[in-house]
């Protein structure tokens, strides 16, 4: 094993001298701070510096005579065996004609000028993007995209073949692929037409929409940036490109930054996008790998007078000393860090920042984060929050076997707030009823659990499985104790694995087999009689990937009415708890709060249960029960012998549930917020607020 190891590293070392090799001797035809205006940036803003540096040219006319692409081709594009054109389109050595067009053959626009309108200007000349071809090769690559030729061919001239490719996922696309020796030309070609032309992503049409995205970053579909990155590796910059990168510098004045520098779209879109750009590839000034310039906290949604938490990963590396952060703006009042420095050692090792944010106005709250010190370029965020006077009744606590005491939040400009106590009768009829919908839209809900690989990169989806690793997503515990109830999936299938299957279990057992499509279907089934804390899970294997969008569980529940409780409803006056008493053991009431004076409505309705037997052991603190931050979630410690305990949110509504647990337990939450902890020992309470 040591050998095996030694040997990689061997080869790897010398992958990346060969790869130094290339870089340093292409960087010695470069002038001298061409390209300094880039150094230390990176991804987005790395291509947009690279867009400023490169976007003049002075381009020859199109066409043949004095000054024109002809006349160019001549320089640029020159067999050096015979001094015949050189067609990357075939196989043909035709010999020049002057200025004049040479015999057979066009001006082939490798990224199709339809791509943004056909306008003739700047960059239908732009020499970068224009190339001899055989005209027959021409017309039939027509401006399809660029992509690998897996179907039927309808031309092949033993260069670049036209036809049918996989490459897109989600359908059979037309398009054209070049010869292997030539993919790493055409790739940085495109590379460097979406840089020079990152002005004119709004006008990106036609074909192009199987490669490209109306947006400055990262332009490409991710299909065409995993294929180019391929492309560059297995073709890596060729002598043939380096000498016409210098010849249309000579004409056109600039050049493109994926020849000068083959790394660059490792950089820009691949491997090295963390890392700042550095010419010579020696990184050894400081900078900040994570967080991103320009980025957005954005906490959501934030009732007023609450409070809520947003972390930021913050990676540096080669610092001279700690970095020191600062909140500034017109709302930077309303948010707030534990320490304005982030230590050397802390930054270069990954340091979660907790930014507080305590909701004291009603509206959407703005402040700017900055980071800076330790030599590296200060870096900026934005810190987004809405506060919302979304009034909400809270979770009921000193419940006893007659009474409890209701809880609500503040609302804005409130003079005082009306209960309604209430319990609910069957009136005979029945109507659907929803015990669970998921739409994903933040990623997996709280009480949900997950297994092996999930994500959340695909907004409002949850993707199930990688391509080594299967997934599994499992909801919290729903009462299907009655039969009828029907769950509903929208799902389709990841990229191109096509038909991948999406398995749905209950408690464990089989349910059903969905084949996914390209687009999102509708899958159904109903459920027979299981338990009252049932579970459902939804799955996919390795290399069979599935995006789900959207999950209910539905029954059909008996139709209720509210039959207030004896004095309700009352006005508990401009206060935020009422003590409820005069209710009957071991049933079921609910609560609900309406503000006064400010037209806000009634609030949500909290369910409480009250206890069996008035033993003269009413509600009163167990042991001293704490919790503490613990990987992605909480800690709970000190628990009672064989208790139960209620994971709520701030509503009331149950999350999760567990029982018969002693000691400690773990407790993923899958997002920041306000929840609430129930313990229950021998009808006795406890409720504890976390502010996660």
């Amino acid at each position: 094993m040591i050998q095996s190891r030694f040997i990689t590293l061997k080869k790897t070392s010398l992958v990346l001298s060969i790869q130094l090799l290339v870089f340093l001797t292409v960087f010695g035809q470069i002038p001298a701070g061409y390209y300094d205006s880039a150094v230390g940036k990176k991804q987005a803003e790395l291509k947009t510096a690279l867009h400023l540096i490169i976007k003049n040219a002075t381009t020859p006319s199109y066409g043949s005579g004095a000054g024109s692409t002809w006349a160019a081709f001549s320089k640029t594009d020159v067999r050096p065996e015979d001094g015949t054109v050189w067609d990357m389109y075939s196989s043909y050595h035709v010999a020049f004609s002057g200025t004049s067009a040479a015999s057979g053959c066009n001006i082939e626009h490798s990224l199709a000028n339809s791509w943004w309108g056909g306008t003739k200007n700047q960059t239908y000349n732009d020499l970068f993007n224009l190339n001899p071809s055989n005209s027959s090769a021409n017309s039939s690559k027509g401006s399809w995209p660029i992509a690998v030729v897996d179907g039927t061919t309808s031309y092949s001239n033993g260069v670049i073949k036209v036809g049918k490719s996989s490459s897109r996922p989600g359908g059979i696309i037309d398009a054209w692929e070049p010869a292997d020796e030539y993919k790493g030309d055409f790739a940085r070609s495109y590379m460097y037409m979406v840089t020079s032309y990152e002005d004119l992503s709004t006008k990106w049409t036609g074909n192009s929409v199987n490669q490209l995205d109306n947006n400055t970053y990262p332009v490409f579909e991710q299909w065409t940036v995993d294929l180019f990155l391929k492309w560059c590796a297995q073709d890596p910059v060729s002598q043939k490109e380096i000498d016409r990168n210098n010849e249309i510098y000579k004409i056109q004045g600039n050049r493109n930054p994926y020849i000068d520098y083959p790394l660059m779209a490792e950089y820009v879109w691949g491997k090295l996008m963390t890392v700042p750009f550095a010419p010579d590839g020696n990184i050894n000034f400081p900078y900040l790998n994570s967080p991103s310039n320009a980025a957005i906290v954005d906490f959501g949604k934030v009732a007023f007078q609450q409070t809520d938490t947003a972390s930021v990963w913050v990676k540096a590396s080669n610092l001279t000393g700690d970095l020191t952060l600062a909140i500034t703006g017109t709302d930077a009042a309303y948010f707030s860090i534990q320490n304005p420095t982030i230590t050397k050692t802390d930054a270069e090792n990954g340091y979660k920042l907790i930014v507080n944010y305590n909701a004291q106005t009603v509206g959407t709250q703005t402040a700017q984060l900055s980071i800076s010190g330790g030599g590296i370029t200060s870096t900026s965020l934005t810190l987004k929050v809405i506060s919302s006077d979304q009034f909400v009744a809270l979770a009921a606590t000193n419940v006893s076997s007659s009474g409890f005491t209701a809880n609500w939040s503040v609302s804005a400009n409130a003079t005082g707030y009306t209960i309604q106590v209430f319990s609910l009768q069957n009136t005979g009829s029945t109507q659907p009823k929803t015990l669970l919908e998921e739409d994903f839209l933040s990623g997996l809900p709280t009480g949900w659990t997950q297994v092996t690989y999930t994500d959340n990169l695909l907004a409002s989806n949850m993707r199930l499985a990688s391509g080594s690793s299967g997934g599994k997503i499992s909801t919290p515990p729903l009462n299907l104790s009655v039969a009828g109830a029907v769950l509903s999936v929208r799902a389709k299938q990841y990229n191109s694995d096509n038909g991948a299957p999406l398995t749905a279990t209950l408690d464990n057992l089989p349910l059903a087999v969905w084949t996914t499509g390209v687009a999102n279907q509708d899958f159904s089934i109903s459920l027979a009689a299981a338990t009252a804390t049932s579970i459902i899970s939804l799955s996919a294997t390795s290399g069979s990937r599935v995006y789900v969008d959207y999950v209910k569980v539905a029954t059909q529940g008996s139709v209720q009415s509210a039959v207030m409780a004896n004095g309700y409803p009352k006005s508990a006056g401009n206060v935020f708890s009422l003590q409820v008493n005069g209710l009957v053991a071991d049933s079921s009431y609910y609560y609900s709060v309406t503000p006064e004076g400010n037209n806000v409505p009634v609030s949500n309705q909290i369910q409480v249960r009250t206890l069996k037997t008035n033993t003269g052991l009413e509600f009163q603190h167990l042991s001293p029960v704490k919790w503490l931050p613990f990987g992605k979630g909480i800690l709970v410690q000190n628990l009672p012998e064989h208790c139960q305990l209620k994971l709520l949110d701030i509503s009331g509504k149950e999350l999760q549930h567990f029982q018969n647990i002693s000691g400690q337990l773990e407790l993923g939450l899958s997002k920041k917020g306000t929840y609430l902890l129930q313990i229950i020992q021998n009808q006795k309470f406890n409720l504890i607020k976390v502010l996660f």
